[in-house]
C-alpha cells in the first residue's frame, strides 16, 4: 500500500553462446526451407473428404482451391478414402473443385483466418451424402471439428456492427470469456482471471506484445487510440483458450488478425464519422453535481485503395485513418470544507483556480501499405509497413488538476516480409518482421514540483517523465506436412531479439504529499499531520538510461490427427527459452547485498537468493508446454461434436516488473517523511519539517546530510520463473437448423505471477509493517523483494448461439454468454498487505463478473436499409475493498471484494449498454454510398464505477462500506446516450 508503480526494467546486453548458436542454426535452416509466414496464425486450412458417386471416398481425388480475388490456386491429392487437406490458405473466397476420373464438382466457399475448416465434396449426381456434409455454395465455412475455444469475427461484422470509435478490438467481446475495456482514456482487453499483460495480438503474424509495460498490446496502456487501423483489417479471430502450439507469448486470450490485400479488381473506401457534445445527453454525474456539460467531439476519417499492378501477379493495398478527439474532464475536489479551508490557508492558492472542465485533446494517425506478389501458384510474397502515431493529453480529472497532466506520445512502426510456398504435400511459411515502439509521456510543466493535498487537489507539474523504446527483430518459420494419411503435422521455430531503452526519470521534480490526521490519535504524538507541512516527499536522486537485450527462442511440434472419420486428436508441444528474462547479468551492489544479509531469513525470503554476482541467474529452460485436444463427431455429419483439451501456456514478465532493481540503483528515489517533532510515525522515522525542504535543492541537501530521503531497495529473485497458465475445457457443439450452438466448461489455473513483498516485516507481519533499522546503515529506507507467487484461478461456462449473416438470408444473430468466477490470492504488482500472496487467501479478482451476455445482430430491411445492434449486459465487475478492521497500515489491512448494485433491467444487471445502427446503401457507379446513424448507449444506462473502497467497522462511529449505488459512485464506465453519424463510399 502507498507505493506507486514506477520504473521497472532489467535484462542486459549480450546474447549467450547457446542463444547465438540456436539463432545461427535457425537462420541456416530458414535459408534451406522453401519459405513460411506463420502457420494458422494468419492463414487457414480446409480438410474434408471427396465422396464418389457410389457414396464412398474417392481415392486419389484431385482437389484445387482457386482464389476468386487473385486466381492463385492451392492443390491437394486425396488419400485412399478421399480425405484431403489444403493448408496455407489466405482468408477469402475460393472456388474449390474436386476431380476423380472424368467427374468433377465445384463449390464456392469463404475461408476465415485461423480456421481448421471442414468441407466435403461429392462427385456425381446420384450419391447419397449424409445430411449436413455438403456446404451450400457461397457460404462461410464452419469449424465444427476443432478443439480450440475460438470465435471468428468477419469483415461484415466489423463494417456493420455499431461501435464507439472504430477500434476493431472492441469486437473481442463477441467471444465468451473475453472482456473489452472501452474506457475513454485506455483501450484494451482481458481474458479469464489473467491481467491484460497476458494477452497477445498478431497482425499478419506480427506480435504486438508489449514487453515493456502492462497492457498486453504495444501502445495500448493508458491510450484511447486504436492498435491498428480498422480500415486495413480484413477479419480476425479470438482464441479464448486451448489454442495450439504455434501460438506463443500469451497465457490468456489471443487475437490473430489479417490485413486486406489488393486483388485483380480495384477496391477502395473513403469514410468519415462524427459525434460531439450537441449529439450527446448530459452525463448523469454532471447533472447531479450541477456541473457544466464538458466539451466533447470525435472525428474519424480515412481512405483506402487496393488493386492490381500486374494482373494475377502483383497487387497493392494502402490505407490511412485519422482520429481527432476533444474530450473534456471535470476537475472537482472531494475534500471536506475544513480540508479545503486548510488548503487555501496554507498553500496560498484558491481551489477555484483548478476546478472546472478542461479539454483533453487526442490526435492519432495511422498509415498502412502492402505489396503482394504471386509469381506462380506455389508462392506468395507479402511486404508491408504500418505506422501509428498519436499525442494524448490526459491523466487529469477528479482531484488531479489539468496543470498536473502529461502528454502521452505513442509511436509504433511495423515492417513485415512474408514468403509462403505450397509444395503439394507441404506448405512452408517464412516471416521476417521488425517492430519499433516508442512511448514518451512528458509533463506539461516539467519545471514545477508536484503537490498533493490528500482528498482536495493535486497540482503543479507531473513529477516523472519516461522515454521507452522496444525494438523487436523476429524470424519465424512454420512448416506443415500432409503427406501422411490422416495427419497434418506442423513444426516451426521462432527467434526474436528484443532491444529496450528505458529512460525513466522518476520524481525528477519532488512530489510533496499533505495529509490531515482525521483520527486524531493522542497516543501517537507524531500523527498530527495537517496541511501546514507535507507528511511526505519523494525525489529522484539520480538519472540514467537503461539499455537491455533479450533473445527469445521458440520451437513447437503439432499434429492434427484424424484417427477415424469422426475422431480427431490435436497433439502438440512447445518450448520457449529466454536468454535474459530476469536481468540475468545484474550484479548486486555491495551495500545492497549487505542490507539484504542484515535481514532475517524467513520461509519466503532467503537473502542469498536475492544477491547475484552476475552469474547466479540462469535462464529458465523448463518452459515445456504440452497441449492436447480432441473433437468427436458423434454422428459423422458434423451436427453434434464433443470437444475438449488441456494445455500449458507460458507467458513472460514485462520489463517494468523487474526493472526497479536496476533503475533505482542508478536513479534512486528518496522518500522523506516529515512531522512536527521528528518522532517516528507508524514505526517509520520522520524529520521535523523545515521550510527549507520545500524545494528540490533543499531535499537534496537533507539527503546529503542525514539518513532521511534514503531510497528503497528492490531485489529480484534469482530463481524466479515466468508466469504460466494451465487450461482445461470440455464442450459440445450442436447444429439446430440454421443455428450453431455450443456449451463449454472451462478452467484456468495461473501460477508464478510476479509481485513485490516487504522483506522488512516484523512480528511475523502483525502490527506495523516494517522494521527498517537493519537496512538504514547501508543507505536504504526499506527493502522490497520480487516474488513469483501470484496465482489466479478461473472457472467458467460458455454458451454461444450463432447464425452468421449471409446475403441470401439477409440476417445474422450471435449470442455469447459467460458464467464465470475469477479469483486471485495476492495484490497486483505489489502485495504488501500480507506476508506472501497466500496470506491473502483466495478472493474475487477485481473485474470478476459472474454473468455477462453479449448479443449482436444484423438484418437487411426494405428499400436498402440495414439494421444492426450490439448489446452488452453484465452482473457487474468486482472491485477491491480494503477492510481496515485491524488498522490501516500495510500488513494490518485485509483485502476483499464487492460488487456494484444491479440497477438496470429491473435489477438483473449492473452494466447495460445497447448500441444500434441504421444504415442505407445507395448505389453510385460501381460502388455504394453508405449513410448511417448510430445511437450509442441507447437507453442511457449509467454503469457506475469508482465506489468507496475502504471499510473500517472497528471505528467509532462505524465507518462501513458505502453502498455501490448511484449515490456513491465517483464515475461511470460509459458515456451517456449519443448519436454518431457515418458516411462512406465503398467500391
Amino acid at each position: 500500500m502507498g507505493i506507486s508503480r514506477k520504473n521497472r526494467r532489467v535484462l542486459t546486453r549480450g546474447i549467450s553462446a547457446t542463444a547465438m548458436a540456436a539463432a545461427t542454426l535457425f537462420a541456416s535452416g530458414a535459408v534451406l526451407l522453401p519459405g513460411m509466414a506463420s502457420a494458422q496464425v494468419s492463414t487457414a486450412s480446409v480438410r474434408g473428404q471427396v465422396i464418389g458417386a457410389d457414396g464412398n471416398g474417392a481415392a486419389g481425388a484431385q482437389v484445387a482451391a482457386r482464389s476468386t480475388a487473385t486466381n492463385q490456386t492451392w492443390r491437394a491429392t486425396g488419400d485412399a478414402n478421399g480425405g484431403y487437406t489444403l493448408t496455407g490458405l489466405r482468408p477469402g473466397e475460393y472456388e474449390v473443385t474436386a476431380t476423380a476420373g472424368s467427374e468433377s464438382t465445384t463449390q464456392r466457399v469463404v475461408v476465415a483466418v485461423g480456421q481448421s475448416a471442414s468441407l466435403d465434396l461429392t462427385i456425381g449426381g446420384t450419391a447419397s451424402v449424409p445430411e449436413g456434409r455438403i456446404v451450400v455454395t457461397g457460404s462461410r465455412l464452419t469449424e465444427t471439428r476443432t478443439s480450440e475455444v475460438a470465435t471468428n469475427v468477419s469483415v461484415t461484422q466489423i463494417q456493420r456492427l455499431p461501435q464507439t470509435d472504430r477500434n476493431f478490438l472492441s469486437f473481442v467481446a463477441l467471444a465468451p470469456g473475453v472482456k473489452y475495456n472501452d474506457s475513454e482514456t485506455s483501450k484494451g482487453f482481458t481474458s479469464g482471471a489473467s491481467t491484460a499483460s497476458q494477452v497477445n495480438v498478431f497482425i499478419d503474424g506480427i506480435s504486438l506484445k508489449n514487453q515493456v509495460r502492462e497492457g498486453g498490446i504495444a501502445g495500448q496502456q493508458n491510450s484511447r487510440g486504436n492498435p491498428f487501423g480498422q480500415l486495413a483489417v480484413q477479419e480476425f479471430r479470438v482464441l479464448t483458450q486451448n489454442y495450439k502450439a504455434e501460438y506463443e507469448q500469451a497465457g490468456a486470450a489471443i487475437v490473430t488478425a489479417v490485413t486486406k490485400s489488393g486483388t485483380n479488381e480495384f477496391h477502395g473506401e473513403i469514410f468519415g464519422q462524427y459525434t460531439d457534445k450537441g449529439l450527446s445527453e448530459k452525463a448523469y454525474l454532471d447533472k447531479r453535481y450541477n456541473r457544466p456539460e464538458p466539451a466533447f467531439e470525435r472525428k474519424q476519417y480515412g481512405v483506402s485503395l487496393g488493386g492490381p499492378i500486374i494482373k494475377d501477379r502483383l497487387f497493392f493495398f494502402g490505407a490511412y485513418e485519422g482520429n481527432d478527439q476533444n474530450r473534456a474532464f471535470n476537475v472537482k475536489s472531494t475534500g471536506s470544507p475544513g480540508a479545503i479551508q486548510q488548503f487555501e490557508q496554507y498553500s496560498g492558492r484558491k481551489l477555484s483556480d483548478f476546478e472546472g472542465a478542461f479539454v483533453s485533446p487526442f490526435r492519432g494517425d495511422f498509415y498502412f501499405g502492402k505489396l503482394t506478389l504471386t509469381p506462380d501458384d506455389r508462392q506468395t510474397f507479402d511486404l508491408s509497413f504500418s505506422r501509428r502515431q498519436e499525442t494524448d493529453i490526459q491523466n487529469f480529472g477528479g482531484i488531479i488538476s489539468y496543470e498536473n497532466a502529461e502528454n502521452k506520445k505513442n509511436k509504433i512502426d511495423t515492417y513485415l516480409f512474408k514468403w509462403t510456398y505450397n509444395g503439394g504435400e507441404f506448405t512452408n511459411e517464412f516471416n521476417a518482421s521488425y517492430l519499433n515502439y516508442n512511448f514518451n509521456p512528458t509533463s506539461l510543466h516539467p519545471e514545477l514540483p508536484s503537490y498533493e493535498y490528500a482528498g482536495v487537489i493535486v497540482f503543479g507539474g507531473k513529477d516523472s517523465t519516461r522515454n521507452e523504446t522496444q525494438q523487436n527483430y523476429t524470424l519465424r518459420d512454420d512448416f506443415t506436412f500432409t503427406g501422411f494419411d490422416g495427419h497434418a503435422i506442423k513444426f516451426g521455430a521462432r527467434v526474436e531479439v528484443t532491444d529496450i531503452q528505458f529512460d525513466n526519470n522518476a520524481y525528477v521534480q519532488p512530489r510533496y504529499t499533505y495529509r490531515i490526521d482525521a483520527a486524531g490519535t493522542p497516543n501517537d504524538p507524531s500523527d498530527d499531520t495537517d496541511f501546514s507541512f507535507p507528511a511526505e516527499a519523494r525525489l529522484g536522486l539520480g538519472s540514467g538510461k537503461i539499455k537491455a537485450s533479450n533473445t527469445q527462442i521458440g520451437l513447437y511440434l503439432q499434429d492434427d490427427w484424424n484417427i477415424t472419420e469422426r475422431l480427431q486428436l490435436n497433439l502438440g508441444v512447445r518450448w520457449d527459452y529466454e536468454t535474459n528474462g530476469f536481468n540475468n547479468h545484474y550484479r548486486t551492489p555491495a551495500a545492497a547485498a549487505a542490507a539484504l544479509r542484515a535481514l532475517p531469513k524467513t520461509f519466503y525470503f532467503n537473502p542469498e537468493n536475492y544477491i547475484t554476482d552476475g552469474s547466479n541467474r540462469k535462464p529458465f529452460a523448463g518452459a515445456f508446454a504440452p497441449r492436447i485436444g480432441f473433437s468427436w463427431d458423434i454422428k459423422g455429419d458434423r451436427s453434434t461434436v464433443i470437444f475438449g483439451g488441456a494445455g500449458r501456456y507460458y507467458d513472460r514478465n514485462n520489463f517494468n516488473n523487474t526493472v526497479d532493481e536496476l533503475s533505482r540503483t542508478i536513479n534512486p528515489v528518496g522518500v522523506f517523511r516529515f512531522s512536527r517533532n521528528g518522532q517516528p510515525r507508524s514505526g517509520l522515522p520522520t524529520v521535523a519539517w523545515n521550510p527549507a525542504y520545500a524545494t528540490r535543492a533543499g531535499l537534496l541537501a537533507l539527503a546529503a546530510s542525514s539518513t532521511s530521503g534514503l531510497p528503497e531497495l528492490f531485489a529480484v529473485k534469482n530463481d524466479a520463473k515466468p508466469p504460466v497458465n494451465d487450461q482445461f475445457s470440455l464442450g459440445v457443439r450442436q447444429r439446430f437448423g440454421v443455428f450453431e450452438a455450443s456449451v463449454t466448461g472451462a478452467y484456468q489455473r495461473g501460477r508464478n505471477g510476479y509481485t513485490n513483498l516487504f522483506a522488512t516485516r516484523q512480528n511475523n507481519g502483525l502490527g506495523n509493517c516494517c522494521n527498517t533499522a537493519p537496512v538504514v546503515p547501508f543507505g536504504y529506507a526499506n527493502v522490497l523483494i520480487g516474488y513469483d507467487g501470484l496465482d489466479t484461478r478461473y472457472k467458467a461456462l460458455y454458451f454461444t448461439l450463432d447464425k452468421n449473416y449471409t446475403k441470401s438470408s439477409g440476417w445474422g444473430l450471435n449470442i455469447a454468454y459467460t458464467l464465470s468466477k475469477a479469483e486471485q490470492n495476492g495484490g497486483d504488482l505489489f502485495s504488501l498487505d500480507g506476508l506472501t500472496p497466500d496470506g491473502y487467501g483466495w478472493r474475487p479478482k477485481a473485474g470478476d463478473e459472474r454473468h455477462r451476455v453479449v448479443i449482436s445482430g444484423m438484418a437487411d430491411l426494405p428499400f436498402g436499409f440495414r439494421f444492426s445492434t450490439l448489446a452488452t449486459l453484465s452482473s457487474g465487475a468486482a472491485y477491491q475493498v480494503t477492510d481496515g478492521s485491524r488498522g490501516s497500515d500495510s500488513g494490518a489491512a485485509l483485502l476483499t471484494a464487492a460488487y456494484p448494485e444491479k440497477n438496470c433491467i429491473k435489477g438483473l444487471f449492473a452494466f447495460c449498454e445497447v448500441n444500434v445502427s441504421l444504415a442505407k446503401d445507395i448505389k453510385i457507379a460501381r460502388g455504394n454510398v453508405e449513410a448511417a446513424v448510430d445511437i450509442l448507449n441507447l437507453f442511457n444506462n449509467k454503469n457506475f464505477k469508482d465506489f468507496d473502497t475502504y471499510m473500517n467497522p472497528a471505528s467509532n462511529p462505524p465507518d462501513l462500506l458505502l453502498p455501490a449505488d448511484a449515490a456513491h459512485a465517483a464515475n461511470t464506465l460509459t458515456l451517456p446516450r449519443r448519436i454518431q453519424f457515418r458516411l462512406g463510399y465503398r467500391f
